[in-house]
Formats: structure tokens, sequence, C-alpha cells
């Protein structure tokens, strides 16, 4: 990889003050405009930033300019002891005063804590060529973040750079979990085009995943910590020891493992696999498109979807008119075989001044079959589906491919229905949710040996005998 200058390299060869973990040594030399570095507890994510920064002091001088922020002020003081091993004997002088460390060719280093997002504007007018926030999690929202992105400049032609840590479970979680690692791929820089009213605008983003392991003078000088960490409760332990973050209090479906309910594309071999697709309409609200798979024993795959999200939002549709969406749904449906479409009941409704919804998808050539809308069942068959493990390779019941991101994204976070903790809060973006469990409790996935049979037109399938009966076991 073509990184960033660093002085790094001297610090680590001298072997005096700081060697950089194998992924620390990554993300300094990640070229990436915006960068989050994180996961685990005891990664080494404070270390990183500070030594981040100064991979430009002596190739920059005064031209080098950085502000790290904490969200309260007392929560500084660790950063700053930090900073102190660090920088001092390296020639830094820190000022009380304004919290700043200067560096002997006029490099600056600013520590600021910004706690509400109307803060951001102490800022106008300041242009940093280095912006790091330490445990950026502690921000409910992206708003600070991204606005002091225009603050990050230079007149002077300093290459320049956002730097963020955190750790899953945190305030921010949903939003950071969305825009470094929701679909997209660690350790690699991603080229994006953001959108903001009238304009877009492209920027490279990276994601570099740490955990304990990364830090081998912590787990070597305090070998009890990890054992400490068992101490938390199961949601806590997965975030903070693991790195996890599909994990959060209070989620619904805290069965989700990514590295198990989350697979690369396999072949679908029509004799095995039964394809339909099952859909949620939405206009101002996203819509959804959930292409399934079952087999004869009842397993479940999700090969592919279309979510009509507007882009870089979150749950706002792209209000794209009912017959466009049939078109475009069915062409797909064409080129992979597919003729039935489980929906929404609501879609059968007549419009007042024209047909129903479902009869433009009838008109381009779907058979359709009503959603069962059993929500509280429908909530348990997911549980037990996401659950159960078949066969001698212990696969689970459902899973999806790894290229049906907004799945991935939107099913982990969700939470329960405040008045009913055996349903899902209807308030969140569900809309993924509700076509999926439209899908898992249909007759498809009820009865999958018995649409085989028909597909084939004789038993030609692998897996002969009874399926497996998710709605018996939910009740």
């Amino acid at each position: 990889m073509i990184g960033k200058m660093t002085e790094i390299d001297r610090v680590k060869s001298n072997n005096v003050l700081w060697k950089p973990s194998y992924k620390q040594a990554l993300a300094l030399k990640s070229p990436a405009f915006e960068l989050f570095y994180g996961g685990a507890a005891g990664g080494g994510k404070s270390d990183f930033l500070l030594m981040d920064y100064y991979a430009g002091v002596n190739k920059y001088g005064k031209h080098c300019r950085g502000i790290l922020f904490r969200r309260t002020y007392g929560e500084l003081e660790e950063l700053l002891l930090r900073a102190d091993e660090i920088y001092k004997p390296l020639g830094g002088r820190f000022t009380q005063k304004n919290k700043t460390y200067t560096f002997p060719n006029g490099a600056t280093l600013k520590f600021r804590y910004l706690e509400h997002d109307s803060d951001v504007k102490n800022y106008q007018g300041h242009q940093y060529t280095w912006i790091g926030f330490d445990e950026l999690g502690n921000y409910p929202t992206d708003f600070a973040w991204r606005y002091m992105i225009i603050r990050c400049r230079s007149a002077a032609g300093v290459p320049c750079y956002m730097r963020g840590t955190g750790n899953p479970g945190e305030v921010g979680h949903a939003w950071i979990k969305s825009r470094f690692i929701d679909g997209y791929e660690p350790f690699k820089v991603h080229r994006v085009v953001e959108s903001r009213g009238a304009g877009k605008i492209p920027i490279t983003r990276s994601f570099i995943p740490s955990r304990l392991e990364d830090n081998p003078a912590l787990m070597k000088n305090d070998p009890g910590y990890e054992d400490r960490m068992k101490l938390l409760p199961g949601h806590l332990y997965r975030a903070m020891r693991l790195g996890d973050w599909d994990i959060f209090a209070g989620q619904v479906f805290d069965e989700f493992r990514r590295g198990l309910h989350v697979v690369k594309p396999f072949a679908l071999e029509p004799g095995e696999w039964k394809k339909f697709y099952a859909f949620d309409w939405g206009y101002s609200k996203p819509f959804s498109l959930g292409k399934w798979a079952v087999n004869s024993e009842g397993r479940m795959v999700r090969y592919g979807e279309w979510y009509g999200c507007e882009k870089g939002e979150v749950d706002v549709g792209v209000k794209m008119s009912t017959g466009e969406i049939a078109e475009k749904c069915w062409n797909m449906a064409v080129a992979e075989g597919v003729t039935e479409l489980v929906a929404d009941t609501a879609m059968w409704t007549k419009d007042k001044d024209g047909p129903s919804k479902i009869e433009y998808f009838e008109d381009c050539g779907f058979k359709t079959i009503q959603a069962k809308k059993d929500r509280v069942n429908g909530c348990a068959v997911f549980h037990q589906r996401l659950k159960t493990l078949c066969g001698e390779e212990q696969v689970p019941m459902l899973q999806v491919f790894d290229h049906c991101v907004d799945f991935i994204r939107t099913i982990p976070v969700l939470t329960p229905d405040p008045s009913n903790p055996e349903d899902v809060n209807s308030h969140l973006e569900d809309h993924i949710y509700d076509e999926s469990r439209y899908a898992i409790m249909s007759d498809f996935a009820h009865t999958p040996a018995i649409f085989l049979r028909k597909q084939n037109g004789q038993w030609n399938i692998k897996h002969k005998g009874a399926s497996w009966d998710p709605l018996a076991r939910a009740g």
C-alpha cells in the first residue's frame, strides 16, 4: 500500500519510545482521508492517534496543525498523560493554558473537548491538517464529525486527514457502524461519494479493526486484564473484548453473528433450492425486495436484495412509482427464474383513483401471495431460525449472502416494541425485517419440499425426509 509519509520509522528503529503493532502500522500508513481505528478495548487506540498526528510533524513543520478531541474536559486527562510520555522526549513542549503541544519546528497539536454539537461553532474559520476524535462513539450523532471535515484543510498543500477511534456499544454505535463498517471491507481504502445538499463530495474512507491481541504490551504487562473482561455482561463482553459491531444492549436479535449468518455467495442449484421474492412496499419510507431461496430441509438463504433507500440517508425512501418498482422487480425475476412474490396484504387494497399496488406486480407477470402478518409469532420464528443449526456442518437455518448489506446493517440494530417486548419496534428502520418476516412465515419456508417437488416435477432432492417446521418450534 502506498501510504502517507511518516517519521514513525525513526522512533521504531531506535526502539526508544514506541513501536506500532501490526494493526497500528497498517492504520499509520493508510492514505484514506477518513479512518476509523477500533473495535475491542485495549487495542492501542489513543497511541495510534498521537503517533498518526506526529507522522507529519518533521516533514511539514509549522504547517502541520492538528486538533484532538474528547467529549468532555475530564476525559482529556488520560490522553494528556500518554502524550507527555511520547511527545516530551521528541522535543514537544506542552502549554497548560491553551492545552497545546508545540514541537521545535513549529508544528502544533491542540487538545480540546467538544461536548455539544453547538460547540463546533467555536471552530468556524479554523483550519487543521489533522483532526482526531478519541472515543468517537461517545458522540450520539455524526454532526460534529461531519462539521469538522470542512475545517480539515491546508492552504500550504499539506495532506489532510480525519481520524477517529472507538468501541462498539456506545451511544454513537449506529452512525459509526453505518459510516465505516456496514458494506466496507476492513483494511481497504474505499472511494465514496457523499451527497450533501446540492453537492457531491468524493472522499476516501477506511476501517481498521483492532482487538486486545493487537496490543501485546498490554497483554504482557497486565495478563489479568483479559480475564477481568469476562466479568462484563454478555453483550458488553462481545463489544469490548471481541469488537463485535453487531451487538448492543437491548437489541432484539442478539443471536445474529456476522461470522455465522453472513456467507460468501454459493451456487443455488435449481434441483435443491426453491427461489422466490418477498416485498414490503414503501414510498417516502424505503421499500424492500428480498430474494430468497429455501431447500428441502427448510434452510433459508437471502441471496439478494433491492432496498429503496435514498443513498447516504437513513430510513428515507427513493419515492419511486409502484409501476416502476414492479417492472424492475420483474426484470430481475425473469433473469433468475422467479415467478412468485410474497407481499404485504395492504398492497391488495384498492387505491382511490386507480388499481391496487399488487396489480402492477401481477400485470408484470408475478404470481402473488398474501403475507402472513402475525408479528409476534413471526418474531419468534425469526429468533428460532437464527438459533437453530442443521446438518453435519451445523449451518444456521437462516443465512444471508455478504452483498445483502442493508439486511446486515438494519437487522442487528432493531430493538423491542416498548409496549410489547415480543415484537419489534415498528418506528425503527424495520422494512427489511418486515419483508424477511413475510418470507420466513410463507408456505415456501414452512413446507419447502412440496414446492421443490412442484418445481422439479420429481423427488430429485438431495435431502429427503421431513422438512424443518419453524412454526411448530416457535409455538
